[in-house]
């Protein structure tokens, strides 16, 4: 969840999918109620990945013969970059999750969102780009997000690339950007005009 340009994945998908894998392609079990017989695989773009460490830095689980030894590893991406782009192409065509069926208020869950921002163009840890991820974990292509100048429309709006992607419908965050002033009272009339259409549906 910690990292800033969402190279760290997760799915949990049949295990029927996971037949013609690539040999180092790895899963374990997942530990979701009614998930028991499915895989769970934990996934890492090689090429994208900035070498932040943020991921190492924050990881809870040590090994109990090496503390210096975590779930989660640094290493040299040249010995590990042919196999691990064969598992990443692979992982990508894995089907996502059901948002239905995750809990929106529990980390756990939440891990198998798919983001809708990802590979930007910001610094190496930069410690914005790891919210506006979990943003679009959270709301999905129902996003509104009002940016005002700053760092996030250079990593945000790096024309003709963008960060901000789709999901399997087409569907993504809307990210309109201008100067402070502007942006402000668009992002307050957008709201009071959701908040407005939501009370109106519940009195009709």
């Amino acid at each position: 969840m910690v990292c800033p340009h969402a190279v760290i994945r997760s799915k949990v998908y049949g295990a029927e999918l996971g037949t013609n894998a690539p040999e180092t392609f790895q899963w374990a079990k997942p530990k979701w109620k009614g998930m028991e017989e499915d895989h769970y695989t934990l996934q890492v773009a090689p090429e994208d990945c900035t070498g932040c460490a943020l991921c190492v830095e924050v990881c809870p689980v040590k090994s109990k013969s090496d503390a210096s030894h975590k779930a989660i590893n640094m290493a040299p991406q040249a010995a590990l970059r042919e196999a691990e782009r064969d598992n990443w192409d692979f992982f990508l065509k894995l089907p996502e999750v059901d948002r239905s069926k995750l809990s929106h208020s529990q980390v756990k869950d939440i891990q198998l969102l798919q983001p809708l921002f990802e590979f930007s163009g910001a610094c190496s840890g930069c410690g914005e780009t790891a919210y506006i991820k979990l943003l679009t974990q959270l709301f999905g292509d129902r996003l509104y997000i009002a940016n005002a100048t700053g760092c996030s429309s250079i990593y945000g709006g790096n024309l003709p690339t963008t960060p901000y992607t789709s999901n399997a419908e087409g569907r993504g965050p809307t990210w309109p950007t201008r100067c402070l002033r502007i942006m402000r009272s668009l992002g307050s009339v957008c709201g009071l005009r959701w908040t407005s259409r939501r009370f109106l549906r519940r009195r009709c």
